[in-house]
Formats: C-alpha cells, structure tokens, sequence
C-alpha cells in the first residue's frame, strides 16, 4: 500500500514550486521532477497526480473559499507553504468522495507543522475546522462505505540509539505477525499524544519524544462475528531512552523485542506497517 503521505507531500513541493513561479509552469513535469528527486522509487498508483491534477482544476473555487473562511488574511498574503496546504486540506474536504473528513483535516496540519512555520498548524487547523463546522451545519456530508465505522489509531516507530547504531520495537500482535505499537485514540485527544500513550501502554517504554509524523494508512478491518469496519492509522517517529520492553495485559500484544533495521525488514509481513518503516528508515537518513 502506497504511502499517502508521501505523495501529499510531493503534491505540496510542486503546488509550491508552481505558485512560487506564478504559476506557469507545467504541473505535471514539476511533479515527475520531485517524484524523482525526493522518492525514485515511490509508487503510489496515481493518486498524486490526481491529486495535483484535481487541485489546479478548481484552484479558483478553492482559492474562494480560502478567502471566506479565512478573511483577515488576503490570499497574497498567506505564505507560500500554508496557502498550498490549505488548497490540498480542502480539497480533500470538500470535494474528495474517498477521503475522510478526519484524515483530510489531520494530514494539512501535519503538512503544515512539518513544512509550514511556528503557527502554521493552528492556522490550517483553525480554517479547516470553521470549513468544517459550516459542512456539518448545512448537512453537506460526504458517503463513505460504513463510515459510521471508521475507527482512527496511532501509533509509531519507535527507536533507540546504541553504540552499534539503531534498535527498533516491534510487537507480535494477535494474529501472529510483527508491527509496530498502536491503539485507539480516544475523545478530545490529539493523535501525536495518543501515539505516544499507546506506544507506552503497549511496550512499557517510557520517556518517549515523538520526532515527527510519518503518515497514516487506511485498513479494513475483519473480525470475528462482525462487519469488516474501516480504519485510519497515523504513524509517528518515536525515540525512547528506556530499554525495557514489557509484555503489558493489552489482548492485542503477545510479544514485544528490539531489533535492528535488516532484522525488521525482514520480519513486517504487513505490507503497510512496511512503507511506514520505509518511511522511517528515510526520515533517520538510513535508507
């Protein structure tokens, strides 16, 4: 499974480069250009480029509503960076049949955090949120395939560093196969937070610094008994000076160890679990 992070990035770095340059550029020959220079061997089945493709199509439509929801801030005036997250986040938002409102708002505030400057996070999360708020109000939903069900954890790839290089935690989950720690997030609880408390809960790791978000993954979930359900996992990197991994009462882990990065590569048998340490791997220049 593609990581869709990563191409939401790519999509923010060529949106970047044409607005930057009045926007006449060619948009696709920017995004193969990034795609070959950030991520050579990134295959995420197209969705980028419709991604980009769908954005310049109503960057006007977009562009307005930008200005609505976000008033005391003529558009020239926005920074480069927030003003493409903002067309990206609602985009998504608005006008994708296949992506979330949740996953929508939280992926622009990553980018935002991440690319963007010291409130630029705040600010996207403040204008997606009254966009949002006015979809809701207005009964303006989007259909999703049991939706109503969609469930959203985080988690992280947690490392340690040793005189030998790096350890990596994995836990053995109830079906049998190594991943990486995570859980529910709970209500009124933000993901970064919840990815570090189930990290805890589950390994017994403490003192642990998220280094950054990695991406989320979308999953159906099967389960005895029960309809398959969507869910939404958001991944983070997570550095811990702790050593003590603890088998915890959570049903869901049976088995927790370090291991080095050759050693986890070849045990993540979960497709998606391995893009996400892919991820990680590039994010500690290791890959």
């Amino acid at each position: 499974m593609s990581n869709r992070h990563l191409a939401r990035t790519l999509v923010l770095q060529s949106l970047f480069e044409w607005d930057f340059n009045g926007c006449q550029e060619n948009i696709a020959e920017l995004l193969e250009h990034n795609k070959q220079e950030f991520a050579p061997d990134f295959n995420d089945a197209d969705f980028s480029a419709n991604l980009l493709n769908s954005i310049v199509a109503k960057v006007k439509e977009i562009d307005g509503l930008v200005k609505k929801y976000a008033p005391e801030w003529p558009l020239n005036q926005i920074t480069v960076i927030d003003r493409n997250v903002l067309r990206i986040g609602i985009f998504e938002l608005k006008f994708s049949h296949d992506i979330p409102p949740k996953v929508a708002i939280n992926e622009a505030i990553e980018l935002a955090k991440t690319y963007g400057g010291e409130s630029s996070g705040k600010f996207v999360n403040g204008v997606l949120g009254s966009v949002f708020k006015d979809m809701q109000e207005i009964g303006e939903k989007k259909e999703f395939e049991n939706e109503a069900t969609r469930e959203y954890s985080a988690g992280g790839v947690v490392f340690r560093k040793t005189n030998k290089g790096y350890l990596f935690a994995l836990v053995l989950d109830a079906y049998g196969k190594w991943t990486f720690p995570k859980g529910h997030i709970e209500t009124a609880e933000d993901q970064e937070t919840s990815a570090l408390r189930e990290i805890e809960e589950e390994t017994g790791l403490d003192q642990l610094t998220s280094r950054g978000y990695l991406g989320s993954i979308d999953i159906k979930v099967n389960e005895p008994n029960k309809r398959p359900f969507p869910k939404t996992v958001h991944y983070y990197l997570v550095e811990t000076l702790a050593e003590n991994l603890t088998i915890t009462k959570e049903p869901e882990v049976k088995d927790a160890k370090w291991v080095t990065e050759d050693e986890a590569l070849n045990l993540i048998s979960y497709e998606n679990a391995g893009e996400i340490f892919k991820a990680a791997l590039k994010k500690l220049k290791l890959l």
